[in-house]
């Protein structure tokens, strides 16, 4: 890493929120400790794992202890540290992560040349490799990348909100539209106890609103694929609420809630406007959710069965490019270029992942 570099990434907050997985945290600590990042853990746990404040030997690298109080369910203290979260940059730039992602070193550095040097634009989203780690670690270009797109480099909300584009919470971003958006997303409303759901669906939605965004063609972030179980939904499903005539009231607030984040990015004249604009997006949103059904499972037939067996055997064929497979495997697939840097970046990754616990620098107090 250049002089150069290092002062970029010195202009950059990352805030992590974690709850009980202090083995997680460890490797993320691990990751994390020899880059000038500026990073913030924000740990909803009953109990704290590290001491509070910068980590010992480690500045850049702050710990908070924020657990849930009584009345509040998990979601709802991982919305509450997210908006705490928001509090905290003092750089120019600022992103979310998870204690179990790693935004690539390249990756954040292309995004932050991008930053500075284009003022009409307020987030940077790349590539995404995610990884499954059980009995072995598997890796899925599951987000197929978006060359070329600009649908999101638009002034018009409007035009945003009709593209298929988003990046939902990860983006490298300027600070302050950062700081809107997940104060608006994220703050305690009336909504939240009726449909805490509601705030992670702004979230989605907001993103696309309130940024300007560049995509870049590189790997930007290795993600952990989606852990069974873990996200779990509300006890009403979002698609049954919204279309549920007796909700009316909620809705109209979370309507609001959607324009106040329309707001924070446009001229006040243009404020009633939003508000309408928000309530005919709701008005779709219910179109979408009547008209979505509970997908049913693919049945075996003899062709994928067929098929899985195939990949069993020879998992390096172009055909299977979709599916999980060993690291050496997807950087043979022609359907994707990465450079020789962002291999090795991802490679180091893997090596974390599968490093033994007692070769960690720091360990939690478990």
């Amino acid at each position: 890493m250049t002089p150069e570099e290092a002062e970029l990434l010195n202009e950059l907050t990352i805030i992590i929120p974690t709850y009980n997985r202090p083995l997680e945290l460890e490797r993320a600590i691990e990751y994390w400790r020899d880059t000038p990042v500026n990073v913030h853990i924000l740990d909803g746990s009953e109990r704290p794992w590290f001491p509070l404040g910068p980590i010992e030997s480690i500045p850049t690298v702050n710990y908070h202890h924020i657990p849930a109080k009584k009345d509040l369910s998990r979601m709802e203290n991982y919305y509450q540290r997210i908006f705490y979260g928001s509090k905290l940059p003092v750089t120019k730039f600022s992103a979310f992560g998870s204690d179990d992602d790693f935004y690539t070193i390249s990756g954040l550095i292309s995004s932050i040349k991008v930053l500075k040097s284009q003022k009409n634009i307020d987030a940077v989203a790349g590539r995404i490799l995610t990884y499954e780690q059980e009995k072995k670690l598997l890796w899925h270009h599951k987000y197929v990348p978006r060359t070329g797109r600009t649908d999101l480099e638009t002034e018009s909300i409007e035009e945003k909100l009709n593209t298929r584009s988003t990046w939902f919470l990860w983006a490298i971003c300027k600070t302050d539209p950062w700081k809107a958006y997940l104060v608006t997303c994220f703050e305690e409303t009336g909504f939240s106890k009726v449909m805490c759901y509601a705030h992670e669906w702004l979230s989605v939605w907001l993103s696309k609103a309130m940024f300007r965004t560049r995509y870049i063609d590189v790997i930007q972030l290795v993600r952990r694929d989606n852990i069974a179980g873990w996200n779990q939904g509300p006890e009403t499903p979002w698609e049954h609420f919204v279309c549920d005539s007796q909700n009316a009231e909620v809705i109209e607030e979370i309507a609001r809630q959607f324009a106040k984040g329309f707001n924070a990015v446009t001229p006040l004249s243009e404020h009633p406007k939003n508000l309408e604009l928000a309530r005919e997006q709701m008005r779709l949103e219910r179109i979408r959710a009547s008209k979505s059904g509970t997908a049913l499972q693919e049945s075996k037939t003899p062709k994928s069965v067929l098929g899985n067996i195939l990949f069993f055997f020879l998992p390096g064929l172009d055909i299977f490019w979709d599916r999980p497979r060993r690291l050496k495997y997807v950087w043979r697939n022609p359907k994707f270029q990465y450079s020789a840097k962002e291999q090795q970046e991802v490679e180091e990754i893997e090596k974390l992942l599968l490093m033994p616990r007692e070769e960690l620098r720091l360990r939690a107090n478990i």
